[in-house]
């Protein structure tokens, strides 16, 4: 790394700093509010029932206005650590008046804790001895002696009405709720009498409606007549007949008056067609990409067993595809979709790789992991600066992927990870071997209330005997505003004549933190580093720098300077534009 690298990082995270200060002399004066004494699920209740912690950023803030909320905090306090048994709380505050606004400081002393004295759960009626509650109750998180937990008694209470929901006891309710507590003597009483009334069933499943099969309606089902009635599954049955995009309307009717002396309860479900034809039209734009444009055509409805048609095309100066796919859904099962797709992709000074590929897809869900098990038989014609080359290979492989995330456009907490295995043998309808492992991570974390932590990690790797064999389309290259940042898109890999020409391994890490400033703006620093390779000794190419954020309805606009810290060849800095969800 060289002075001027040195400086320059100097000047960017200087940039940064100057921000976060202009930010925080021009912003309107807070409470700083700090709580001493409890920590834990004590310490967030504490702060979620505090008046002072929930306007400490009002801009409506005055001297009057933090006074009162001040004055209102120890009755607070008292009230947010009852439920977890603590009535003797002594609280003592302290509120001053700093350069940014004030400060509020609350040390607590909980005292001694109420104990639970006895537990009196009762389950009567027909569920009296139903399998279902003995065994909960038997694992009860409720227990004598144990400190008072309202949370928990509340919970307990809900998992009885859930059980009794999911086992048809629909009519169940408390002959007697009751948590009586004596703060002078720290003990308390549980008494829950639950009377569940007779169990009902599921009767016959009528769809009203005339454009789809019968038979393919009743896969939706996940219960049969006969079953516990579960207004749970009733539900869920709701979501994936809305979700299918099949109908415009899902109206479920639970007649109960219908039901006979077998309490069985029979359930119509109307049902209104969606429009045949779904159309999208999409623009956007990011520095590796350039305008791009998507264009797509589906019809929802082939015919009565729901099968769909699809043509879809992505166009930008990198990347142009076309994909036709048509596709078989079960419902209770898996969907399979069978795809022909022609792919021009454009790998900057080292060529361009032409793509046919004809295959099959299978989509189901292996615990809480979506799975893609597919077959391809692809031609792979590449027009290199090295020279040209063609291959045809049958590529069998599976995709394994998760998601989570609390929010969708800008999300606090959540993750992304995504493990591809792929591979061909020239045994098997292709002139080429290899297998190849390609693995995506994601993670954020929250730092504080506007503050996130943004870890990103991409290995790839490849076992095959000669780089040469394998085909552009199937090789690996770093560089760009998804891989290193400070490096132009796909410029980062083995070189060859002076061209890159890509690797069978890479390995991309990525460490970002991201500061909200307004509720729609923010800024971040990152430091990225990766390089695809032929062998993981290589050096990682390394790049840091800012960037603004802007949320958007469409997802976060990213507008990134970035400096490369090892290659002058590629500027002193790079500008990166892209928009798109964090996850």
């Amino acid at each position: 790394m060289t002075r001027k690298d040195l400086r320059l990082i100097r000047c960017l995270f200087g940039l940064l700093i100057l921000i976060f200060s202009i930010t925080a002399y021009a912003a309107t004066p807070s409470v700083d509010v700090q709580v001493q004494g409890v920590s834990g699920d004590l310490l967030k209740n504490v702060l979620a029932y505090l008046s002072i912690n929930t306007y400490r950023s009002s801009p409506n803030l005055n001297a009057s206005l933090v006074d009162r909320l001040n004055a209102r905090a120890p009755r607070e306090i008292k009230q947010a650590l009852q439920p977890f048994g603590y009535y003797q709380t002594v609280i003592k505050s302290e509120l001053l008046e700093t350069p940014t606004g004030w400060s509020a400081k609350y040390e607590i002393t909980p005292g001694t804790p109420v104990l639970i004295r006895t537990v009196d759960v009762q389950i009567s009626g027909d569920g009296k001895d139903d399998p279902a509650f003995k065994k909960y109750l038997a694992v009860m998180p409720l227990k004598s002696g144990q400190q008072l937990n309202q949370p928990a008694y509340e919970n307990l209470k809900q998992r009885l009405q859930a059980i009794a929901a999911r086992q048809g006891y629909i009519d169940a309710k408390f002959a007697s709720s009751v948590l009586r507590v004596d703060p002078a003597q720290h003990w308390a009483d549980v008494v829950l009498h639950l009377e569940t009334g007779p169990r009902y069933y599921f009767g016959a499943v009528i769809f009203v409606q005339d454009f789809m099969q019968e038979s393919f309606l009743k896969k939706y089902l996940t219960f049969k007549p006969g079953d516990a009635y579960d207004n749970n599954k009733l539900l869920a049955l709701e979501y994936a007949l809305d979700d299918s995009e099949y109908f415009a309307s899902v109206d479920l009717e639970v007649q109960r008056k219908q039901a006979g002396a077998d309490r069985r309860i029979p359930i119509r479900i109307v049902l209104t067609p969606n429009k045949r034809n779904k159309y999208i039209l999409g623009i956007g734009y990011g520095t590796d990409t350039g305008p791009r444009a998507t264009l797509g055509w589906e019809n929802r409805r082939l015919n009565g067993e729901g099968h769909r048609f699809s043509v879809l095309g992505q166009y930008s100066h990198v990347l142009t595809s076309t994909q036709v796919n048509y596709t078989v859904p079960d419902p209770n099962g898996a969907q399979v979709v069978y795809g022909l797709s022609n792919t021009r992709q454009v790998f900057p000074g080292t060529g361009v790789a032409y793509t046919n590929t004809l295959g099959v897809n299978r989509y189901t869900s292996l615990n809480a992991w979506a799975w893609n098990q597919y077959l391809q038989l692809e031609h792979d014609s590449s027009d290199l600066n090295t020279g040209n080359t063609t291959n045809i290979y049958l590529l069998p492989g599976s995709t394994f992927s998760r998601s989570y995330g609390n929010e969708p456009i800008f999300p606090t907490e959540g993750y992304r990870v995504s493990l591809d295995i792929r591979g061909a043998d020239n045994a098997l309808l292709s002139n080429t071997t290899f297998l190849q492992l390609h693995l995506i991570s994601k993670l954020i974390l929250p730092l504080g209330d506007s503050t996130r932590l943004l870890l990103r990690g991409e290995v790839g790797a490849t076992a095959l005997s000669k780089l040469s064999e394998l085909p552009l389309s199937q090789r690996f290259f770093a560089g760009g505003d998804q891989s290193v940042r400070g490096y132009a898109y796909n410029t980062l890999g083995p070189v060859q004549n002076g061209n890159v020409v890509g690797g069978k391994d890479l390995l991309v890490g990525s460490i970002e933190v991201d500061q909200r400033l307004t509720r729609i703006f923010g800024v971040a620093a990152f430091i990225d580093a990766g390089n695809a390779m032929n062998s993981f000794n290589t050096s990682l190419d390394k790049g840091v720098g800012v960037g603004l954020r802007w949320r958007t309805p469409v997802g976060m606009i990213r507008f990134d300077v970035a400096h490369p810290l090892k290659d002058p060849t590629q500027g002193w800095y790079r500008i990166h534009i892209s928009i798109g969800p964090d996850l």
